[in-house]
């Protein structure tokens, strides 16, 4: 495949087997069921990333989220936004533009022909990239982002700051059950066993490598935010409710 900066799309996607699809859902509720029972969740996602770096803040309304996004990023900063979940349903998109920020949607799995452009020059040019992620590990504070195309993890990884932007009912228990809403991703949106791409992300950028002394932003992002929006992606947990929860 083609660098995904290049503006390489892949064609759609099959429809995936009855059989995958029964067989992922089935694992999913299961999941999702286990991690609403284990209380306090939240609060040890939000503590385990802030150890990490990450800087954290959590809302219960849309309004106070576009709030912040705008505080972070400055009018007329240039920003890469890698649609998701959260940010459609805020209208991110026109919110950055109406104040003054100079925005450039990029493709995504599900709509990857929304616009065109030089991919590769708004992303490196880009001083803040926006993403979601499809879940959120409790025990390691990790994010992870599972996708076809690459434009998120390009997202993700090149500005010098990014946010992600997620639900509270993303969060998962550990490693191994985000990996199945990673491969839920993929069975139920992309009709394949694996995602193209998953990115794990743990905290901004940073090495040790020179002179053994911790430096920020070295191969990737400086700051990097969660916020979270205590609005569930998918409230219930029939088939439906999943397909949307494993979105990013």
């Amino acid at each position: 495949m083609k660098d995904p900066a290049s503006g390489a799309v892949p064609p759609r996607h099959p429809t995936p087997s009855p059989e995958a699809s029964r067989e992922i859902l089935e694992v999913l509720r299961l999941l999702r069921s286990r991690a609403r029972t284990r209380p306090g969740l939240t609060e040890e996602a939000i503590e385990r990333m802030q150890g990490l770096g990450f800087e954290v803040g959590r809302f219960a309304d849309a309004d106070a989220l576009v709030k912040r996004v705008l505080q972070i990023i400055p009018s007329g900063a240039d920003v890469v936004y890698h649609p998701c979940a959260v940010g459609r349903a805020v209208h991110l998109d026109d919110a950055l533009r109406d104040q003054g920020r100079h925005i450039v949607v990029l493709p995504d799995d599900v709509e990857p022909n929304r616009q065109n452009g030089s991919w590769r020059e708004h992303i490196l040019a880009a001083q803040f990239g926006v993403t979601g992620a499809n879940a959120v590990v409790a025990d390691t504070g990790s994010l992870a982002l599972a996708e076809d195309l690459g434009f998120g993890r390009a997202a993700s990884n090149v500005p010098p700051v990014h946010l992600a932007l997620v639900t509270a009912d993303s969060i998962v228990e550990n490693l191994l059950d985000a990996a199945e809403v990673a491969r839920g991703y993929a069975v139920l949106q992309l009709a394949r066993p694996v995602p193209r791409y998953l990115s794990l992300i743990t905290g901004p950028s940073r090495t040790a490598d020179i002179g053994l002394r911790l430096v920020r932003g070295m191969h990737g992002p400086r700051i990097a935010h969660v916020l979270i929006w205590d609005r569930p992606k998918a409230d219930e947990l029939d088939d439906a409710a999943l397909r949307a929860w494993v979105l990013a």
